[in-house]
């Protein structure tokens, strides 16, 4: 048996070294802990992808979508939303229908890529709507595109030119019902201005059969209710065309540029007379050689063609009138001495328009057939053929009386009194009364048809047509028909009308 020694002075001192080891570990442990940081933990850094990749996987979910998509657009603040279905194609092709004209029907011919440095970009290309509402609206074709969390894409202009954004959402059939009724909407548009387009060109249509139009009517009148006008010089190609008109004694002319619209024609400038106010001439059919005008600015309705009566009155006598306001017809009818007298000469090109020439020479051979008509053959009017004494009966104070010559070579004046009514300062009708002379009645026949034709009941305008040194001449112009009409070298001389 083995026994075990410890010294008591041993023994003591182990329990006041481990005391003291104890203490130590403790004390190191409390100063390592008060000197310990704070350390924040950061997460792991992302790596950005590549717009490349980005870009090829936005395209990869915009063509896996088969039923397109769709997207509500305001190119302005002023323009609408438009409606836009779109289906992207691995090929970079893009079939789109929009509801806006001239692409209300399905596109294929448009493409799309993808674009920018920072950030991705939808490019659409120049044949697609987009161009089209660049060029309409300021819209744009670049678009800053970003995917969203609910699978729709997010686009905003890449110009930087606003900050609005839009949605590119897969299309639903509530999208594409209101896509069609946003067409609806165009095609109703696109009827009415095909519509307005054809009114245009019956606008046009009516004007250049007017500009064609060649009856041979001795007046070209712009006549309606409120404003009368001789016109000329109508050129549907160049749109323009002169009006002449008069304001109180004055005649005023201008030359009107105009454009087609609806049913008529847009006057640049406006006519602009007194009162009256004509900016537009609104048509309505063409007949007799006119159109019938439905209104004319603030002037009224009425026609604008080849008449048989002039616009407005000649001006009065300019010199050697006996009173003031000496009209045409004054001069023609007289009413004192010296008598009237206008006559023709053997000018029948001259002295005859082509439509009565063909009765004067009707008329000349059935008078030829007792009488040497071969070098004179001349109508003459004789109004307030008074003689000296003052006696002359009523119904024989005017006539119409043919010049020629008898078989024996002297001359034989035909006499035809008619009776005169004056209508107005340029208009009067001359009515045959049925007196003659004995050696005019085997005529008489003939020469009232004659009369008819020429005096017709309707009357004649009194025309002053030119002055020739101190001859006056002068037009007798059916009214019935004004392509018949008279030149007569008018007596007495010293009264001149422009």
């Amino acid at each position: 048996m083995y026994y075990t020694i410890i010294y008591k002075p041993f023994l003591t001192n182990m329990k006041a070294f481990q005391k003291y080891l104890n203490g130590f570990v403790l004390a190191t442990l409390i100063f390592f802990t008060a000197c310990k940081k704070e350390v924040t933990v950061l997460p792991a850094k992302e790596v950005k992808q590549p717009l490349t990749a980005i870009q090829a996987s936005y395209k990869k979910l915009l063509v896996a979508e088969t039923a397109g998509w769709y997207i509500s657009y305001k190119p302005a603040d002023d323009v609408d939303e438009i409606s836009v279905w779109m289906k992207f194609l691995e090929t970079d092709s893009l079939t789109l229908l929009a509801g806006y004209s001239e692409f209300h029907v399905t596109q294929n011919k448009g493409s799309y890529s993808f674009g920018g440095q920072v950030t991705t970009e939808l490019v659409f290309s120049n044949n697609t709507l987009w161009k089209q509402l660049e060029l309409d609206h300021n819209g744009a074709v670049k678009f800053k595109i970003t995917l969203q969390e609910n699978g729709t894409f997010k686009l905003r202009r890449a110009d930087g030119f606003d900050d609005k954004e839009f949605i590119l959402k897969k299309a639903t059939s509530q999208d594409l019902t209101v896509l069609q009724n946003q067409i609806e909407v165009v095609l109703i548009k696109i009827e009415a201005e095909r519509e307005l387009q054809r009114q245009r060109a019956v606008a046009g249509f009516r004007l250049a059969t007017l500009g064609a139009d060649n009856p041979g009517f001795y007046f070209q009148n712009l006549t309606v209710d409120n404003f009368s006008a001789y016109w000329s010089e109508l050129d549907t190609v160049a749109k323009k065309f002169t009006l002449k008109w008069k304001e109180g004694i004055l005649e005023k002319q201008g030359v009107f540029e105009y454009s087609l619209i609806p049913k008529g024609i847009a006057l640049k400038p406006a006519l602009v007379s007194g009162g009256i106010t004509i900016d537009n001439i609104i048509f309505k059919d063409y007949t007799n050689h006119a159109i019938e005008i439905e209104s004319a600015g603030n002037a009224g309705a009425g026609s604008w063609g080849h008449k048989h009566i002039p616009a407005y009155p000649y001006q009065n006598a300019i010199a050697g009138a006996p009173i003031a306001n000496y009209t045409t017809v004054d001069f023609f009818l007289r009413g004192e001495l010296p008598r009237y007298l206008g006559y023709t000469l053997e000018d029948v090109n001259f002295y005859y328009s082509p439509a009565l020439q063909v009765h004067r020479e009707k008329l000349k051979q059935i008078i030829g057939a007792t009488h040497d008509v071969s070098t004179v053959f001349r109508l003459q009017f004789y109004n307030y053929n008074m003689n000296a004494n003052g006696t002359t009966a009523e119904n024989v104070l005017n006539s119409l009386q043919i010049l020629t010559k008898n078989t024996a070579g002297a001359n034989v004046f035909l006499a035809y009194y008619y009776n005169v009514e004056k209508k107005d300062a340029n208009h009067v009708v001359l009515t045959f009364n049925g007196g003659t002379s004995t050696v005019s009645a085997p005529f008489k026949t003939a020469v009232e048809e004659f009369m008819e034709i020429l005096m017709p009941a309707e009357g004649v305008t009194v025309v002053p047509t030119r002055r020739t040194g101190n001859n006056q001449f002068m037009r007798l112009v059916s009214r019935k028909d004004s392509r018949i009409w008279v030149e007569l070298l008018s007596t007495p001389t010293g009264i001149y009308f422009n």
